[in-house]
């Protein structure tokens, strides 16, 4: 008990940057929040905990991932530290889920409780945890860990009582993201990690009951969202949730280098420019593999690079997968480290642990910088809407916001891009002047032209010379 409220306060203590920004990170946050104050709570449920295949894969069918947004959606003009918090106790409830599952599993106490303390501070999970709009990543996690906790240690038998809590639980983590259709894949990477450990005590049997727990809900939701998925495969589907094979390798790469790019706080092709930076950090990420190797062999380091990449295999060859997809990722992360700092301290490798730890302080400065971004986003966020809202109050029939050249201009557009509240008559009433903004027409007749500044307020643009 204590060591869970001592995880729980380490997460909320490593996380007091993003529970302090005054804003969000994008719109998909404020639709939740437009959504439930124009047309009440009632409606949301019926809007957003609908069943839906959609027209193509990319339509969220995410009913308990939606209804959970709506519920931290509440508090966000009011005290936005009150949603941030949502996001924060989710992160807690994985990590302790995840050093509960490690214990079931056989795995010592100090090798747990590290894995989940690393777990909590890891980057690839920073995203997940700030971004209210990422908590589907979070929420699936959760539900796969509670799946993998009924699954007996070998040689014990597999009940119909824990094949059933397994499909249950698989089933709410298909329903927070469609990204659990790897629990199948999973389900393998923890029968080979048994089997490697131990392969005279091994025993496919609870194991092959244990896929198939899982495999038949993955199955049941593949069928129901069979046309949405040939759709987006013939490319009639959003550009962004377009499948190509050709960006699979580009992904993975950018995928591996991200926890060791240390002030990388987004997947974009824009920020893997550099040609050095993206190869350094790979081979930082190598010497981690090269560490399990020697501490426990090749067969553990291979299962590494399944267990990083398996829950990423979902969104490999989509254009641009954001860094909140490496959440689960952060498991396999954590638990590698965790057991080889530990495996160096048991053999007196103190150089090893050194650079370990190390490794592990970097991946946490990586962390607070991705948080710190987050915060200067929700800032700018927040001004920027203030002003908006302060010259809409006055009437103005629109507002045309004409960017400085050091102005957030990603930042405002994303801040009332598709939102309900900005929109009258069908028309946004807020629009960019800015030739890469999209939205370069004025929203109304008469609409005032502003600037937005550095700081993310609007002024009149007679008062910037031009």
């Amino acid at each position: 008990m204590l060591g869970a409220l001592a995880l729980l306060a380490l997460t909320l203590a490593t996380h007091a940057i993003v529970l302090a920004a005054p804003g969000f990170y994008s719109n998909d946050e404020w639709q939740k929040f437009d959504h439930l104050r124009l047309h009440g709570g009632w409606d949301f449920v019926r809007a957003y905990g609908a069943l839906r295949p959609g027209p193509e894969f990319g339509f969220p069918v995410r009913p308990i991932g939606f209804l959970q947004q709506g519920f931290a959606a509440m508090w966000m003009q009011s005290a936005p530290w009150a949603s941030h918090l949502v996001g924060i106790l989710n992160h807690a409830l994985v990590a302790l889920a995840f050093v509960w599952v490690l214990r079931r599993a056989g795995f010592a106490g100090a090798t747990a409780g590290l894995a989940g303390i690393l777990f909590v501070i890891s980057p690839l999970t920073t995203m997940g945890a700030g971004w209210q709009a990422a908590s589907f990543d979070q929420l699936y996690v959760l539900f796969l860990l509670l799946a993998a906790a009924a699954i007996p240690r070998v040689p014990a038998d597999m009940s119909m009582a824990r094949a059933a809590w397994m499909a249950l639980a698989t089933t709410a983590a298909l329903l927070a993201k469609e990204t659990a259709i790897v629990a199948p894949g999973v389900v393998l990477l923890i029968a080979y990690l048994t089997w490697a450990a131990n392969p005279l005590r091994f025993s496919w049997r609870p194991l092959a009951m244990a896929f198939v727990a899982v495999l038949f809900p993955v199955v049941a939701y593949l069928l129901f969202r069979a046309p949405a998925i040939a759709a987006s495969f013939a490319g009639h589907a959003d550009p962004a949730y377009t499948p190509d094979a050709i960006n699979a390798v580009d992904n993975a790469w950018h995928f591996f280098a991200f926890p060791f790019r240390l002030k990388l706080v987004e997947m974009s092709a824009a920020v893997f420019r550099s040609p050095w930076q993206p190869l350094a950090a790979s081979a930082a990420h190598l010497l981690l593999i090269a560490v399990l190797v020697r501490s426990f062999g090749a067969r553990f380091a291979l299962a590494y690079v399944a267990g990083y990449f398996v829950f990423l295999l979902p969104v490999l060859m989509l254009p641009n997968p954001g860094a909140h997809c490496l959440y689960g990722a952060a498991l396999t992360m954590s638990l590698a480290l965790a057991a080889a700092l530990e495996r160096s301290l048991a053999a007196r490798r103190l150089g090893l642990a050194a650079l370990l730890l190390t490794g592990a302080g970097a991946l946490f400065a990586h962390d607070l910088a991705i948080q710190r971004h987050l915060y200067d986003v929700g800032g700018c966020q927040s001004r920027f809407l203030a002003s908006v809202d302060t010259l809409l109050a006055q009437r103005t029939p629109g507002i045309v916001v004409v960017p400085d050249p050091d102005a957030s201009l990603r930042v405002a557009i994303r801040a009332v891009s598709a939102r309900e509240a900005y929109i009258a008559n069908g028309q946004p009433v807020v629009a960019f002047d800015a030739p890469d903004s999209q939205s370069a027409a004025p929203p109304a007749k008469d609409a005032f032209r502003a600037r937005m500044t550095a700081a993310c307020v609007l002024r009149p643009e007679t008062a910037t010379a031009p």
